[in-house]
């Protein structure tokens, strides 16, 4: 499996490779100090997953890095990395097509954990970046302006445990193909392009509880 990962201090790129090395296997890793790199090497290399970091002096905004590195490679794994905890930035990379938010003080055994269960399909959002992206006035202001039936509200639930479709097939008895169709309705009424972006959308909207989500 093909790794790059993008920042811009050779020691966090470092610890990141350690820590794909040892909880992925062996993978062929690419390291980029800017968005440049990062976009000539993700179009040469065409690698699954793409460890990103949310601030780079001197680089395009990590928003815009993230929609490019998507329109690229339409099936990466993008996974932000983060220091800090701007909600805008953070919320801005979820609307570009991340797969996954982890701060970066996160210990490596959770961070192993996360990028193995962002490779089987699913979504990753370190709960302190849930609570800084749907402030609690925010869910009451806006709380009951989407109408969600029960089987809805269900699968949403188990979206925000980071359930992939199969997964939620079995939890309610239902078909793949019928919680795929489920999975598209809640993106329209949430007004979400990703799963990630619907949970998070949910959360600012009172429909999940911040907690709920997978670490």
């Amino acid at each position: 499996m093909k790794v790059l990962v993008v920042d811009d201090h050779p020691v966090a790129r470092r610890g990141l490779r350690a820590v794909v090395t040892s909880n992925l296997g062996e993978c062929e890793i690419f390291e980029a100090d800017d968005a440049t790199t990062a976009l000539a090497l993700a179009h040469d290399e065409c690698p699954e997953m793409i460890l990103l970091d949310a601030r780079m002096p001197e680089s395009m905004p990590p928003e815009e890095l993230c929609r490019e590195l998507r329109e690229s490679l339409p099936n990466v794994v993008i996974v932000i990395f983060t220091a800090f905890d701007d909600p805008e930035v953070l919320r801005a990379c979820v609307a570009a097509g991340a797969n996954g938010c982890l701060l970066k003080d996160t210990s490596e055994v959770n961070i192993g954990a996360a990028l193995r269960a962002l490779l089987a399909g699913q979504f990753v959002l370190d709960p302190r970046i849930a609570r800084q992206l749907a402030p609690e006035f925010t869910r009451r202001q806006a709380r009951g302006t989407v109408r969600l039936t029960d089987r809805e509200q269900e699968v949403l639930g188990l979206l925000a445990h980071g359930y992939s479709n199969r997964r939620i097939a079995q939890e309610l008895c239902l078909s793949e193909t019928t919680v795929k169709g489920y999975v598209t309705d809640l993106l329209q009424k949430l007004d979400a392009t990703s799963r990630l972006e619907a949970v998070v959308r949910a959360y600012e909207l009172g429909l999940v509880a911040p907690g709920a989500e997978r670490v």
